[in-house]
């Protein structure tokens, strides 16, 4: 093996795989590398979904506290537009009068006292625009997107925000927070920016985290260890994770748990976290 180096994890303010096998095919049963796409959903009710006139007005009225402006407004017919943040563009789809835009699976709810029905909603979704869709998993358009997203959850009707390549759904009020905070600089919002999955063995595993650092992650379980214990180990990893970005060579880092070893596999695509004996 090759030698490893020692990083720190500051404390907190399933299966058994070979850690040197190929990653897996795109058919194989991977919850790691079965992620959708990288748009935001913003679900509302029958009924409540915006006309391209409403975002376009929400905007002009939002004296800069929502920081976009229009840049492509086709006929209203085609339920769509093109938004310009931070330089970068975006389209908002699925707008009224148009049909509403596709929901996708979920695996995971976040931040709802009684979440609502998702069968019973509908979607319009904030994707990144043709010009930057190949730079989709680079952090200034992740960045902006989420901020974006947050901020028409907030001045929208929005039922329900759903995070596509995590497969995460989540409170409007609760995700505008955790963006917010991540955004001024907090701890990375595992719990919905990505999906963390216990396996029947402890292990947790990520769905989505490679949008943020190229790889998903599985983290190994601890005998008698209570799964919140795991979970906010998890988390910590996470955050490490996404801060540091690619992990191409086997390393240790030292956390509140102890030492840990990270292991990417052969192609890159996985991290498997051991617990060294």
């Amino acid at each position: 093996m090759e030698q490893s180096t020692t990083c720190l994890i500051a404390p907190d303010d399933g299966v058994n795989h070979d850690p040197h096998a190929a990653d897996p095919a795109p058919g194989d049963m991977e919850l790691a590398h079965a992620a959708p796409g990288n748009g935001v959903s913003l679900f509302f009710r029958a009924g409540e979904r915006p006309t391209a006139a409403a975002i376009a007005a929400l905007l002009d009225a939002s004296n800069g506290e929502i920081m976009a402006r229009v840049t492509h407004r086709p006929a209203d017919d085609e339920g769509w537009l093109e938004l310009l943040a931070s330089g970068l563009t975006f389209e908002l789809t699925g707008l009224e009068p148009a049909d509403a835009a596709a929901g996708g699976d979920t695996v995971q709810i976040h931040g709802f006292d009684r979440a609502p029905l998702m069968t019973e909603l509908e979607a319009i979704h904030l994707l990144p625009g043709r010009h930057i869709a190949g730079g989709a998993g680079l952090p200034p358009v992740i960045r902006t997107q989420a901020g974006l997203a947050a901020s028409l959850a907030l001045k929208l009707p929005v039922a329900a925000v759903g995070w596509q390549s995590a497969q995460t759904v989540m409170e409007p009020r609760y995700f505008a927070q955790i963006v917010v905070n991540w955004l001024a600089g907090g701890t990375f919002p595992a719990l919905g920016l990505t999906a963390l999955l216990r396996g029947e063995d402890g292990s947790i595993a990520t769905r989505g985290l490679s949008r943020f650092s190229g790889c998903e992650m599985q983290l190994e379980g601890a005998a008698g260890e209570p799964p919140s214990e795991t979970l906010k180990l998890a988390i910590r990893i996470v955050d490490y994770l996404v801060r540091q970005g690619s992990i191409t060579e086997p390393r240790e880092i030292d956390t509140p748990k102890g030492r840990l070893l990270l292991e990417p596999s052969r192609g890159g695509r996985q991290l498997w976290v051991w617990r060294p004996a």
